[in-house]
């Protein structure tokens, strides 16, 4: 893809996004993971919302399969799409479903000069971690199954609905969460922490070894949302969707 195509086509996902609206772009014809993420950034840039931290999705096998991904994919979060105290949602055209995901607070840079990146040093750069509902989402009209496609939309990330702080949770305990989902106040699925990669400060560490390939880091006070501990979840409008996080509390929200 030509950079000029590069900047039309970001362009255009910015402004679908913007006006919560969907497009006609053949994501499909992107060539290159490098390109997909280009686009994803010229498009962030177009958006022109300060930076929250980053989405990840597929961190799970159960999120893989359901929207045909071979590997985790991230994306930067918009500062208006970082939702706090929120209990009702409006959802978008081409919504895909939501995730019951981690959001972890960055305590520091991650990684300091040096640092070898793994579970370890992830658990010790968090400052804490809250329950949230990921919604996740495309821009366009047809749907188009693969990994490049999904970076470049965002990474399909459309908001993250942040739960209440908790109290501080040692980090390497968040592994041990079971997370039970309701509808309607029915038990819908269960699912566990270690459903996202083995560990969800292993999401961490993976997002932080995929920016410092690109010379970047995690900065003080970004999020990582980790990606779905759940299998994702169709929902529509006039549905109440509650999780319980055990000891990180609960989080619900009202879609309409």
């Amino acid at each position: 893809m030509y950079f000029e195509l590069k900047d039309a086509t970001a362009d255009i996902l910015a402004k679908s996004r913007r006006r919560e609206d969907t497009c006609d772009l053949p994501l499909n014809l992107i060539a290159s993971e490098k390109e997909a993420y280009d686009i994803q950034a010229i498009a962030q840039d177009a958006l022109g919302f300060a930076r929250r931290g980053y989405a990840l999705i597929g961190t799970s096998d159960a999120s893989l399969r359901t929207l045909g991904l071979t590997k985790p994919v991230y994306s930067e979060i918009p500062a208006s799409f970082l939702l706090e105290g929120v209990k009702e949602f409006r959802l978008p055209p081409e919504t895909i479903g939501v995730q019951c995901e981690f959001v972890f607070t960055m305590r520091r840079s991650y990684p300091e000069d040096s640092e070898p990146i793994d579970t370890k040093t992830a658990g010790d750069a968090v400052l804490g971690c809250r329950p949230a509902i990921g919604i996740v989402g495309r821009r366009t009209r047809r749907t188009f199954i693969g990994d490049h496609a999904a970076i470049a939309d965002f990474g399909l990330h459309v908001a993250t609905i942040c739960g209440d702080p908790v109290p501080r949770i040692w980090p390497g305990e968040v592994a041990k969460i079971e997370v039970t989902t309701f509808l309607f106040k029915q038990t819908v699925f269960s699912g566990r922490a270690t459903s996202v990669m083995g560990d969800p400060l292993n999401a961490v560490a993976w997002l932080a070894a995929e920016l410092a390939a690109k010379r970047r880091r995690l900065e003080p006070n970004d999020i990582v949302a980790t990606g779905s501990c759940t299998k994702i979840l169709q929902v529509w409008a006039g549905q109440h969707l509650a999780a319980d996080f055990g000891p990180l509390g609960q989080i619900e929200c009202v879609f309409t």
